[in-house]
């Protein structure tokens, strides 16, 4: 994002917003007003904490979890078209474009949805205690807290050193440079610390409306990874358990249930991106739909990009354990297509690069939308089945270990799919808990970063060069407009 643009205020931006399950997120747009004589109501508040919300939703923003999350390592290709194929060769070779559109788009829209969050936490912080009844006072701060530590975190992991902006910008801010990014994440541990003392439990709310919104438990569950981030294991350990323990969240028996409409907001789920076919929007940022739904469809398959092809040796990895569950929730075949498709459009199936397609982004003709970009799929942020990875990773990673807390926990998680207990040791557990996160989270973005961050990068992607290519570069189009001010990462 061009830094003049970070500066502006975005509360009066027309956008589409969060909803509920029972429409309690599908707000108007907020007016035309500033900081400085929005913050009159507790509505507004509310208003301008929607607002923080909307640029999760943002299909630029999801297009990067898994253009990078998938795609940068050993489970997908990008594939689509011919051109979509060649213009994003150089980003799967680890040879990252500066002015890639989707590293500009991840820099864009994170400091978009951080502005907005910082404008909500300064408004709120002003308003006074007696102005709120509907609404905690508390909790919409923590919810706001939370925003910024997710995306800031979505940026240092992705970026390294950025510039940190804990209040609403000024044109001084302008000229600010990168921030290290030990000073980053203690920010975003203050943020989520505070986010998780504020917030209900999700067992303190009505879910039929509340879903969507941010508890206590996606505070800790998003601190538990932010610590395995920073291989502080104990502490993510602490964290993780702390989402355990309230007893909020318990696994579903069925594994692919809650990759289904039916299994939206499931008592596995702790953190979804709410979708819905709003039929009356139809722009690419103006709707409330899952546009990705249509880009991971089979390329010629009712106007399928064929976005996001798994490749063979992520089928190969299912079945190495005989992992035939998860392998038939997550990867579609011709098989599939040609059983749930209309014979016509199957008939239109192309360029079927792998032989797979993402199936946890698949929805059968009679659920999807007949306006491309509004599918009512939700996008999965953080599950209870995480949780237990996490905490099972900083069972065996920490100064105090616990492989017989780790071994319990990826038990649960083998047992819904019909799979023998894990029942290595020391390295070797580390490493399967590695294969574990593969299987269980299989694209959903995890892969690129997991691999990084057990330092495995170099031996299973090929190309990688270890100290170069875990971070991606700055966006030029940032570096041009600030002068030089913001360094590009070294290459």
């Amino acid at each position: 994002m061009k830094t003049n643009k970070i500066l502006c205020l975005f509360i009066g931006l027309s956008m589409f917003l969060m909803n509920g399950c029972d429409d309690a997120l599908d707000k108007s747009k907020l007016g035309s007003l500033t900081t400085d004589n929005f913050f009159n109501t507790e509505e507004d508040a509310f208003q301008s904490l929607i607002a923080a919300y909307s640029d999760m939703k943002d299909y630029r923003y999801t297009w990067t979890l898994w253009a990078f999350g998938d795609v940068l390592s050993d489970d997908a290709t990008y594939s689509g078209s011919d051109a979509d194929v060649s213009g994003y060769a150089r980003m799967e070779a680890y040879d990252y474009p500066a002015d890639n559109g989707r590293i500009l788009n991840r820099y864009m829209l994170c400091y978009r949805a951080i502005n907005k969050a910082n404008q909500t936490i300064d408004g709120i912080n002003k308003m006074n205690d007696a102005l709120f009844s509907t609404y905690k006072k508390s909790a919409l701060l923590g919810e706001a807290l939370f925003l910024r530590g997710y995306f800031y975190h979505e940026l240092v992991k992705c970026f390294g050193d950025v510039p940190l902006l804990t209040k609403t910008p000024t044109v001084a801010d302008k000229g600010k440079p990168r921030t290290p990014k030990a000073e980053v994440y203690a920010q975003i541990e203050e943020d989520l610390k505070a986010a998780a003392a504020s917030l209900p439990r999700r067992s303190e709310v009505n879910y039929n409306t509340y879903a969507g919104r941010i508890t206590q438990g996606a505070a800790y569950a998003m601190l538990s990874r932010v610590y395995l981030y920073e291989e502080k294991f104990d502490e993510a350990k602490a964290a993780a358990y702390e989402v355990i323990k309230s007893g909020d969240y318990t696994l579903v028996e069925d594994y692919g249930y809650q990759f289904t409409l039916a299994g939206e907001h499931c008592s596995e789920s702790i953190l979804e991106i709410n979708h819905y076919n709003s039929s009356t929007q139809s722009g690419a940022t103006t709707n409330n739909g899952n546009f990705h739904v249509l880009m991971m469809l089979p390329f010629g398959v009712t106007y399928g990009y064929g976005i996001n092809q798994p490749y063979k040796a992520l089928a190969d990895a299912f079945d190495a354990i005989g992992d035939t569950e998860r392998k038939d929730v997550t990867l579609l075949t011709e098989a599939d297509l040609k059983a749930w498709e209309a014979p016509a459009d199957f008939a239109k199936l192309e360029r079927n690069r792998t032989g797979y397609y993402n199936q946890k982004y698949y929805l059968p003709p009679s659920e999807r939308s007949k306006e491309i970009r509004n599918n009512p799929l939700n996008i999965k942020l953080i599950r209870l089945a995480e949780v237990y990875l996490n905490y099972a990773e900083a069972c065996t990673r920490g100064t105090t270990k616990d492989e017989g807390e780790a071994k319990k926990y990826l038990k649960l998680l083998r047992d819904r799919v019909g799979l023998p207990a894990i029942t290595s040791t020391g390295n070797q557990l580390v490493e399967d808990i590695l294969k574990e996160r593969r299987l269980e989270l299989a694209m959903e973005g995890f892969r690129f970063w997991d691999v990084i961050r057990f330092g495995k990068a170099p031996e299973l992607f090929s190309g990688f060069k270890a100290n170069r290519d875990e971070i991606l570069p700055i966006p030029q189009d940032e570096i041009d407009k600030n002068n030089g001010i913001i360094t590009q990462n070294p290459r």
